[in-house]
């Protein structure tokens, strides 16, 4: 906390805001507080070269410059809306050949809805047999001790 307002004593002095400042430079002279206030002044002089001076328009100019802004707002917007939804509905009947391919290519199985391949039970006592004929019925037993129906 303390070390956060000392950097923020020091950025008022660098932004020249010493009406912000409560303590004079002399007492901010530490090496991290230097280091810090030398970073500041980097920054600072790497974005004012970094900015790109305003260009100005001159009289003979503004006429010109007017019309290309009438010319960019009365012309209507390119439109590439015809590539979009040439993609679109390719997209879409690759996915209809894909799930058509998927359901009908398959080849015809048997219904396996009857047959148990395995039943297990975590019931201490309890036991579990089944019994699957060629006619396609099949049977499930469960049985367990009648003492621990009650």
């Amino acid at each position: 906390m303390f070390m956060r307002h000392k950097q923020k004593q020091i950025a008022a002095l660098v932004d020249d805001e010493s009406r912000h400042a409560t303590a004079d430079a002399s007492a901010l002279e530490t090496p991290e507080l230097t280091a810090y206030r030398d970073t500041l002044l980097r920054l600072r002089e790497g974005a004012h070269n970094a900015a790109s001076p305003t260009p100005e328009i001159g009289d003979g100019q503004f006429g010109a410059f007017m019309a290309g802004i009438r010319e960019g707002i009365e012309a209507p917007a390119p439109r590439s809306t015809g590539l979009w939804a040439m993609a679109s509905l390719s997209a879409a009947a690759l996915v209809l050949v894909l799930s058509l391919l998927a359901i009908f290519a398959r080849p015809n199985e048997p219904v396996k809805a009857t047959e148990v391949e395995s039943a297990h039970t975590e019931l201490d006592g309890v036991a579990v047999d089944w019994y699957d004929p060629p006619e396609g019925v099949t049977t499930v037993w469960v049985t367990m001790p009648e003492t621990d129906l009650w």
